[in-house]
């Protein structure tokens, strides 16, 4: 299983309407590269070094140059912080 940071669209309703808020998730894929899974919450960057941070940050952006998946298109699954 592999994995990498992409935007994921996640659209729900409010007041009758609906709203749409764009994030960064970690997005796992099968052995024939399809995402099966992403986190539930959008994730942030982090490193131990200063060097780490940065490199996640370019990781971040890399994910910007990628097309945009649905949160819809994962199944939800309960009581976990993967949606898959």
């Amino acid at each position: 299983m592999s994995w990498n940071y992409r935007v994921v669209r996640k659209a729900y309703r409010v007041d009758g309407r609906e709203e749409v808020q764009y994030g960064i998730h970690e997005v796992y894929y099968d052995d024939d590269h399809v995402p099966t899974s992403c986190t539930v919450d959008p994730v942030t960057p982090y490193g131990d070094t200063e060097d780490e941070l940065a490199q996640d940050m370019r990781y971040f952006a890399s994910a910007l140059e990628k097309p945009v998946l649905d949160y819809d298109s994962f199944g939800v699954k309960s009581g976990s912080n993967v949606v898959d």
